[in-house]
């Protein structure tokens, strides 16, 4: 049997979809779930940035330059000798190291593969299905084999390839012309099959990533615009509190809210510069700008008070209670994620009998990249668990 190789042929959007991913350390194969896939980079008991980065560029290498399995495995091999990673095999892995890196290696890149071409599937009327013939096909992959249906099928969005651990398949675009030149016709929906594709792989990973075609461009800026939260796992699930502890605020707040710009330029110049880089307890940098700020004078009514809390920001990164990465789909199907930083301080605001002291609740929002894009505040006991569910990247112990 020949070896597999990792790079399909050149493709740029297949880079640019791995690339555009963000580590994550998970601790089971399962803290994430379907689309979630398309914007973390995880690997199971990889609990270490530096391990997570160092496997991300051996895939990167399979995706990239063609690396074979074989070369996987080598270089597999010495990133657990460098950092130790003593569950690298995982509990109850059925094949050892053989098993595990070949699961990492193939659902990498066959997922980047066929999410760089959905943004070419995606202009294509009807989409057939293609079984790929291997060792031990499985039967019902076979009977879709050529499966003819448009491509704004619901069918597709849950059997678009990989639909399946393993899984060798692909789809393939076809015009109106080659309907007529091949005498095809639109084929029968196939019945549903229970517990195939599994749950985990039911979910199309082009639309995760890129987000479905929308005829109409202004339902496609609005659905662009609109993003709900996916459901994850909360704060209890965790064995996290319920409240967020109080902590002695470093900062306090400016003394009164700010109106003018340039004295909101100035004010934020003299807390970060233009630019400052922090680095969060988990050790990964964010990039503070002044962007956010000059998006807040464009409309001052953005302001809403929030620029006195400038102080804090600083603070509620690197020394947060928690840090979450949370996910969002828009109406397109397209999936997002972001890091949320959450802490509670007790400010005070104003001097002697006239000071007010209250609890505060600060979540600063940090996009792809390592960005800092947004910050709210909430005065109040409220536990704010929309912030605090999905995937729990770090947490601060309370013993």
């Amino acid at each position: 049997m020949a070896e597999i190789r990792g790079n399909f042929g050149s493709l740029p959007e297949a880079e640019r979809y791995f690339r555009d991913k963000v580590n994550l350390p998970t601790r089971r194969w399962n803290d994430l779930w379907q689309g979630q896939h398309a914007r973390a980079f995880v690997v199971a008991g990889a609990t270490r940035d530096a391990l997570l980065t160092d496997l991300r560029e051996a895939v990167d290498a399979a995706i990239t330059k063609g690396e074979t399995l074989a070369d996987f495995r080598a270089r597999f091999r010495d990133i657990v000798q460098r950092n130790g990673w003593v569950g690298w095999t995982g509990e109850g892995s059925p094949g050892g190291q053989a098993w595990r890196t070949a699961v990492i290696y193939n659902t990498n890149i066959r997922t980047a593969y066929q999410a760089g071409r959905w943004e070419t599937l995606r202009h294509f009327p009807y989409l057939r299905y293609k079984h790929n013939t291997v060792r031990n096909p499985r039967e019902q992959h076979k009977a879709w084999d050529g499966v003819i249906l448009p491509s704004t099928d619901p069918w597709w969005d849950t059997h678009y390839t990989p639909n399946g651990w393993g899984c060798h398949c692909t789809v393939i675009g076809v015009s109106e012309a080659k309907m007529r030149a091949m005498r095809w016709k639109v084929s029968e929906r196939p019945a549903p099959v229970p517990g195939d594709p599994p749950p985990e792989w039911a979910y199309h990973v082009g639309h995760a990533a890129n987000g479905r075609q929308i005829a109409d461009a202004a339902l496609a800026k609005d659905a662009a615009a609109k993003w709900s939260e996916l459901p994850g796992k909360t704060a209890a699930e965790y064995g996290r509190p319920a409240q967020v502890p109080l902590d002695a605020a470093a900062a306090q707040p400016l003394a009164s809210g700010i109106r003018d710009p340039q004295r909101v330029r100035q004010v934020w110049r003299e807390l970060y510069g233009e630019t400052s880089t922090l680095r969060d307890p988990a050790g990964d940098p964010v990039l503070l700008t002044d962007q956010v700020i000059e998006h807040w004078l464009e409309k001052p009514s953005r302001l809403d008070g929030r620029e006195k809390y400038l102080p804090l920001l600083a603070e509620t990164i690197q020394a947060p209670f928690e840090i979450w990465a949370n996910f969002a789909q828009n109406d397109a199907g397209k999936v997002g994620l972001r890091r949320y930083y959450v802490k509670r301080v007790e400010v005070t605001e104003g001097e002697g009998a006239a000071a007010k002291r209250y609890a505060l609740t600060v979540i600063a929002e940090v996009l792809p990249g390592g960005v800092w894009g947004s910050f709210d505040f909430f005065r109040g006991n409220k536990p704010q668990p929309r912030s605090r569910q999905g995937v729990l990247v770090w947490g601060r112990s309370e013993e």
